[in-house]
């Protein structure tokens, strides 16, 4: 394989957000045996400067779940919401008091400061068991971050909306709500990649959609790409892609869609253990 793309959250970090040095190895190991290595994320493209290593070598990045592709810096795609989808999307947050974060094409997260007593309502009640670490760090950034608190955002430069809250069953029935919004699939694309969050992306863009930008910058086939994912986002690069893994822990249906699994959690060093397996 010319190229592997790997998710985050739930692939490459560990459960509380933290990426290995021993998969930043493992990469850099790759790397110089001069195999590309693409980042494909649900996560923004400001996000990742805090969870990805200083030096780690990323020729392309697929943030946003699509919404953005950049390649050796230069920004190759990058695609925004409808005013009115955002506006309608936030009202039915406000509706069910669900927390939210608004990220715009190069900054976020925000949260309307209107918002904020119920939004600080769930993000300080105790987490159900089954809350991830880091959904849990996240609230907690939230809680103390006054820079995400504004009065004001531009809705014309938004990508990604995320929403999240400690209780499961307010996010269920929330993302139904959303679903069945959703005009199948025209205002926004609708995820969930753990059960205590949802988030919607920009429509007829996505993880593979952000591969095919990449594979023609780099003049490869999509058959050269070997991907790496666990959840919902990460379906379409497993349908696009030459080669798919699936991490231990992923959903069925990614599972089900998958060339291969990895023996080991992201808890356990999953990845860095495949790839010193397969490729070093």
């Amino acid at each position: 394989m010319k190229a592997v793309a790997i998710d985050l959250d739930g692939t490459a970090l560990t459960n509380d957000g933290k990426f290995s040095k021993r998969l930043e190895q493992a990469i850099q190991k790759m790397h110089d045996k001069g195999i590309l290595i693409f980042i494909a994320t649900g996560r923004s493209m400001k996000s990742l400067s805090s969870k990805l290593p200083k030096d780690l070598p990323v020729d392309g990045y697929v943030a946003a779940s699509g919404v953005v592709v950049v390649a050796q810096g230069q920004v190759l795609r990058s695609s925004t919401f409808k005013k009115e989808t955002i506006e309608e999307v936030i009202s039915i947050a406000r509706e069910q008091n669900v927390y939210y974060e608004v990220n715009t094409t190069n900054d976020g997260p925000f949260t309307f400061v209107q918002d904020k007593e119920y939004a600080l309502e769930d993000l300080l009640h105790p987490p159900e068991e089954d809350v991830l670490a880091y959904e849990t760090i996240g609230a907690s950034r939230s809680i103390t971050d006054s820079n995400q608190w504004v009065d004001t955002i531009d809705l014309t430069d938004v990508i990604k909306l995320y929403f999240f809250s400690n209780y499961k069953d307010k996010i269920k029935k929330f993302y139904n709500t959303l679903d069945q919004n959703s005009d199948n699939n025209t205002k926004y694309a609708l995820y969930q990649t753990a059960v205590h969050n949802s988030e919607i992306m920009v429509p007829g863009v996505d993880k593979g959609t952000g591969l095919t930008v990449l594979a023609e910058h780099f003049n490869i086939n999509l058959s050269d790409i070997h991907v790496f994912g666990d959840s919902m986002n990460d379906i379409p690069m497993f349908k696009v892609a030459g080669k798919s893994v699936a991490m231990k822990h992923a959903i069925e249906e990614l599972k089900d869609l998958s060339d291969d699994k990895t023996e080991f959690t992201n808890a356990e060093e999953g990845l860095a253990q495949y790839f010193e397996a397969h490729y070093l």
